[in-house]
């Protein structure tokens, strides 16, 4: 079990308090989304999956097809680590990192025992292999947002912003547009940027989160190297999960070359050209929103501010914030692969209780700035008797600036 003794310091420093299972405030309904639309069994929560990783390290647990589906029901939203509080005073970071306790389990269970993950994981890590993406998608539909619309080629020619789509944009015919409204927002912006089109590689994080740790080092390799060779300063992402993979697990592996753009988020990117009075808006319509902070921007990356200021500038809308936000926002249920664990059921739930929050606040759309939560909240949100729209920030500013659909 490489993986687990590599990070077992995290595993030790837990003391089972429990804050992590059964910890409510006014500002923190419930700590573990899967436990709170589950049974609530102690496998469901972050103690529960500390103490199996530990047996599965010292010997003491045998993995087994139940164990294998414990470590893939976690969204990897971070909220135990959050609320667990425990942190090293000289570095500021948490002392039980339980994201990188449940991928090493992960990842030790799929290179051990892989007999035992689920089908579909394996089937996401079959597709990247063949098709360079997870979900199945020839690099000419992946590319097909950007060729019509005349950007710049990155293998071709030198621009200062590399805009990055991300698999899940690119690739799902319900998200395609909003690449398409983010390059329109930075023509109109008067951004020097370019494109990859068909030939922009998957990040990796779905393989990484998973627990397909080479296949996902193999990836960051090639990708740095493409990257790099682009000459671009900075990287614009519009998916929060390869914002949070670029900027951290690329950081974090040691064993391959640097990556030398910066990356930025689009919400990041686009509050600086508001700042900078780049971007003049237009009355849309007059909607009261609630931000949905998703996990891989918010707790995984303190991103909070830049996509509120963008919602406060945008003529007509009024932003309302939830009982729980910012750091204790409820996790939107798509994340660690929890739309293929138990035919994504699970996920939907956790979801409906993230759009039931917006509801509350008296919000009558929801916004998000991440492909994976718009999906997910958009069907939690088909369950409820009257629609909650959910938006991603793009199509609210697109709309403002009166860019064509």
């Amino acid at each position: 079990m490489k993986n687990l003794s590599a990070i077992k310091r995290y595993i030790y420093n837990c003391r089972k308090c429990g804050a992590c299972v059964g910890k409510v405030t006014g500002r923190v309904p419930y700590v573990c989304p899967v436990r709170e639309a589950t049974p609530g069994f102690e496998h469901f929560s972050a103690r529960g999956k500390i103490i199996i990783a530990q047996g599965v390290l010292e010997g003491s647990i045998k993995p087994s097809q139940t164990l294998a589906d414990a470590a893939y029901s976690c969204t990897l939203c971070g909220n135990c680590m959050l609320q667990c509080g425990a942190i090293d005073q000289e570095t500021g970071k948490p002392l039980v990192d339980t994201t990188q306790i449940i991928e090493a389990l992960r990842a030790d269970l799929l290179e051990t025992y892989p007999d035992l993950i689920d089908h579909s994981y394996k089937k996401v890590l079959t597709l990247t292999r063949a098709y360079d993406n997870p979900w199945g998608v020839p690099r000419a539909t992946k590319g097909k947002w950007a060729a019509a619309l005349g950007l710049k080629d990155a293998q071709k020619e030198r621009a200062p912003v590399l805009l990055f789509a991300g698999c899940t944009v690119a690739s799902n015919l319900s998200l395609t547009d909003r690449a398409q409204k983010a390059a329109s927002i930075l023509k109109h912006a008067g951004v020097d940027f370019a494109v990859l089109g068909r030939d922009e590689p998957c990040c990796g994080s779905v393989q990484k989160r998973i627990g397909e740790f080479g296949l996902a080092r193999s990836m960051m390799e090639k990708n740095i190297s493409l990257f790099n060779a682009t000459g671009c300063d900075t990287i614009v992402t519009l998916c929060a999960g390869c914002y949070s993979m670029l900027n951290n697990d690329y950081q974090a592996d040691a064993a391959h070359a640097k990556l030398r753009p910066r990356v930025l988020h689009f919400v990041e990117f686009l509050e600086k050209l508001i700042r900078q009075q780049n971007l003049s808006f237009c009355r849309a319509k007059s909607l009261t929103i609630a931000y949905h902070d998703p996990c891989h921007l918010g707790r995984h990356m303190g991103v909070y501010d830049p996509p509120r200021e963008i919602l406060r500038n945008l003529p007509g809308v009024k932003l309302v914030e939830q009982a729980a936000t910012r750091e204790n926002t409820l996790c939107c249920g798509a994340g660690g692969g929890m739309r293929l664990f138990a035919d994504g059921a699970c996920a939907v739930d956790i979801g409906l209780r993230a759009i039931e929050s917006a509801r509350h606040a008296g919000a009558e759309a929801l916004a998000t700035a991440c492909p994976f939560c718009e999906l997910n909240l958009n069907a939690a949100a088909q369950r409820l008797d009257s629609l909650l729209p959910v938006y991603d920030i793009i199509d609210l500013v697109a709309d403002s600036l009166k860019i064509p659909k």
